[in-house]
């Protein structure tokens, strides 16, 4: 584990070091904006710059951070690094997605605090919400980030564009077909941790997603970072390098 934690704050201080880290950390901030402008003006602060924070913002943040960076570090062989020291390969793969997750959770969580904040001054909004929405977007960036450390892994060469190919299926393509099928995307799930019903007019068009939890939000959840996760950790085992 320590050695994980190693590979973590290494990946840490990587980020801060890259500009593009910076200027990708502002479009968290967007839907902020967005919704202090809404709130203040008399409209809803959260049924535009939630989902734009939850499907648009945070994908965009943290694919070209993650799954592009570590996709480089494959393609170019530099991770070779890691897998020369003495310990297991995927413990390369776990301290990079701690890393990650702990960069990118910041900048999310931070962006979620100040929207949750936006709309709670609006008045309308419960007290409760000051903690879902920066939770849920928390969330999300760990999950994101291990989603994307996986897509890397198994698919170095054009990572970014697998990550968000991928993404496109399960967040828009699916869930347009039938509502229920709107169980597997990760930002409905996030919608729900963060208690943000922000998709009547999908409902209308493609039908009612069955009704869910939170215990089944972090389910999906947890399975979308474990499938490719699990799926690289097997790869990175067996790929010669």
């Amino acid at each position: 584990m320590s050695a994980a934690l190693s590979i973590a704050r290494v990946s840490i201080l990587r980020a801060v070091r890259r500009p593009s880290s910076w200027w990708l950390s502002a479009l968290a901030f967007l839907p902020a904006a967005l919704g202090g402008w809404l709130g203040a003006t008399g409209y809803d602060a959260l049924s535009v710059p939630a989902p734009l924070l939850v499907y648009v913002a945070a994908p965009l943040l943290v694919v070209p951070w993650v799954a592009g960076v570590l996709g480089e570090a494959f393609e170019r062989r530099t991770v070779i690094y890691w897998f020369v020291r003495p310990m297991a390969r995927p413990t390369a793969l776990l301290g990079e997605w701690l890393g990650a997750a702990a960069a990118v959770g910041t900048v999310l969580l931070l962006g979620g605090a100040m929207l949750a904040v936006a709309n709670a001054l609006t008045g309308n909004a419960a007290i409760s919400s000051l903690a879902r929405l920066p939770l849920a977007m928390l969330a999300e960036a760990v999950a994101l980030a291990g989603f994307s450390v996986g897509v890397a892994t198994l698919a170095p060469k054009h990572p970014v564009s697998v990550a968000i190919g991928a993404l496109a299926v399960t967040e828009v393509a699916l869930p347009s077909l039938w509502g229920p099928l709107q169980v597997v995307s990760l930002s409905r799930q996030v919608l729900i941790l963060a208690g943000v019903d922000a998709s009547p007019l999908l409902h209308s068009l493609v039908g009612e997603a069955p009704s869910s939890s939170v215990g089944i939000a972090l389910l999906v959840m947890a399975l979308f970072v474990a499938i490719p996760l699990g799926l690289a950790v097997r790869t990175v085992i067996d790929r010669d390098l």
